[in-house]
């Protein structure tokens, strides 16, 4: 074979093996890669004391413990007589994934800014939590107070949502403040 045609098959290699080490390198980078699994508990996250003091007369704890997300229940009542009132408590985690091309930090940034009632509409808290936290209450048809405050850490959207009649908007959303504060101080160590 002349010499010419050596360098020319000798370029095409390197040129060849060079764009399929960088296609490969491409589709590593944006493959649609589940997040990694791990399975936490969320119920032992909150103190005793503080679901004592939110939730007086609190059941036993109704929970859901999955790979990329886990959630806590607790309800009871608070108040005596004619004034009783019910009160929910519900707090966990989600573990975003990179989804048709957006990573897992923006779909985390989403569901944290994401409102699930039509007339209310998420704010920052007053004191940013983890990475950033959002905020929003709404009342429902029985004068029921309800809170929900979301924050992100990374890749990782914890929530906390308390709801009562028993209380005033303020208060709820400052308890929820303070129920979203301690399991994320929890989960930024473990989720």
């Amino acid at each position: 074979m002349p010499r010419q045609v050596w360098i020319w098959l000798r370029n095409a290699l390197i040129v060849g093996g060079t764009l399929a080490v960088a296609l490969f390198g491409w589709r590593l980078t944006a493959a649609d890669a589940p997040p990694e699994g791990r399975s936490i508990d969320v119920c032992g996250f909150v103190r005793p004391e503080t679901i004592a003091r939110l939730v007086p007369e609190a059941s036993e704890p109704a929970a859901e413990i999955g790979a990329t997300n886990s959630w806590c229940e607790f309800s009871g009542w608070v108040g005596e007589g004619a004034g009783r009132a019910r009160v929910n408590l519900w707090f966990g985690y989600v573990r975003a994934g990179r989804e048709e091309g957006v990573s897992a930090e923006e779909q985390a940034r989403q569901t944290v800014r994401f409102t699930e009632c039509f007339d209310c509409r998420s704010e920052p808290t007053p004191v940013r939590i983890g990475d950033e936290s959002f905020e929003y209450g709404w009342t429902n048809e029985r004068t029921r107070q309800v809170a929900h405050v979301r924050v992100r850490i990374g890749t990782v959207t914890v929530h906390a949502q308390l709801g009562t009649t028993y209380a005033t908007p303020d208060a709820v959303l400052g308890a929820t403040r303070s129920l979203a504060q301690e399991v994320a101080a929890r989960c930024q160590a473990t989720c």
